[in-house]
């Protein structure tokens, strides 16, 4: 096999791990905009340098993603600028999709990806089973081709891995975008899910794995119900000694005064002055939380330079358990 190329097996792991990586991503941005997102299984070919000039012919804006831990590299992602501001107008809760992104909209676009790739990353150091990390992605929108050639031509390989996805966010976009990786850096991925595919099947699997006959007769194997000893429910008296094991264990108290929800738009705008307001009046008990549990109510007081909380009302246990349930999903 030719060292610039690719075989079928290894373009097959890489859409494995795309597919995974961006279907958190999708999830991500799903949460972003309050709507439904779709990124299809992707499509793996390996391509020239020269004809990373042609993938795009629309006006488009580039992520770049430095990978820091676990893979090490930099991919581009590549954008059709018409897909990029329909993103950050539902973001914003509406607007004009024909202006051009300004500096509030890179932003936002920026915290967009940031979300959707810190997800990816995510995703593929649970599946590979080894950290893996980010730096915040970078947005360029502008001399676009310049940069994108540069990248192109800083590549030590003759090849690129090119990886097509097709992007839907409900009525809104039906589309295509596409990552171009570094050839190095997908054998490195297709080595890293070896070795983790090799990590999990254990010792004594793995020497019959390799020392079994492929013409091995198969044994019959006869099956029988399982019989459980019976237990009998001791009377005890409760012991307060196993509680004295816990009794120096540190746990969070979070005092909440009211919460609100603002748009990312809102949120560009606060600065120093700004107020926000809660959902709470004036004088309404705060809610006192444990491991995000609400478990008791309470007023604000000062005690000298500091506040305090006086507890007025402890949560009964049905409304504890509700809210065990709750901070549970």
């Amino acid at each position: 096999m030719p060292e610039d190329t690719l075989t079928l097996e290894e373009k097959d792991v890489i859409g494995e791990l795309g597919n995974i990586s961006m279907g958190a991503a999708a999830t991500a941005l799903s949460t972003i905009l309050g709507r439904r997102v779709e990124i299809t299984v992707p499509r793996v070919e390996v391509i020239n340098k020269e004809e990373v000039a042609d993938l795009f012919p629309e006006k488009h804006i580039v992520v770049k993603v430095r990978y820091q831990e676990g893979l090490e590299g930099e991919n581009l992602l590549l954008i059709k600028e018409e897909d990029a501001r329909i993103l950050v107008s539902l973001m914003m809760g509406g607007g004009d999709t024909e202006a051009p992104l300004g500096e509030m909209e890179i932003s936002a676009l920026g915290e967009a990806m940031n979300q959707m790739m810190g997800s990816a990353a995510t995703a593929m150091s649970e599946f590979l089973r080894r950290k893996i990390s980010i730096s915040p992605p970078e947005i360029i929108e502008q001399e676009v081709q310049a940069i994108k050639e540069k990248w192109v031509e800083g590549q030590e390989e003759e090849h690129l891995v090119e990886v097509f996805f097709h992007l839907v966010v409900d009525d809104a976009i039906d589309s295509n975008m596409i990552q171009l990786l570094p050839l190095s850096f997908s054998r490195a991925m297709v080595s890293s899910l070896a070795i983790k595919r090799q990590e999990s099947i254990p010792p004594e699997e793995e020497s019959l794995v390799t020392e079994s006959s492929p013409k091995q007769e198969k044994k019959e194997v006869k099956a029988q119900s399982v019989e459980f000893a019976e237990f009998k429910k001791k009377e005890e008296t409760p012991s307060r000694v196993n509680i004295q094991l816990i009794m120096d264990v540190n746990l969070p108290l979070v005092v909440e005064l009211g919460r609100t929800q603002l748009s990312i738009r809102e949120i560009l705008d606060l600065g120093p002055g700004s107020i926000v307001e809660l959902d709470r009046l004036a004088g309404e008990p705060a809610d006192l939380y444990i491991n995000d549990v609400l478990f008791a109510r309470g007023e604000v007081v000062v005690i000298e330079e500091n506040f305090g909380v006086r507890i007025t009302e402890i949560v009964s246990p049905e409304d504890r358990i509700k809210n065990l349930k709750e901070a549970r999903i």
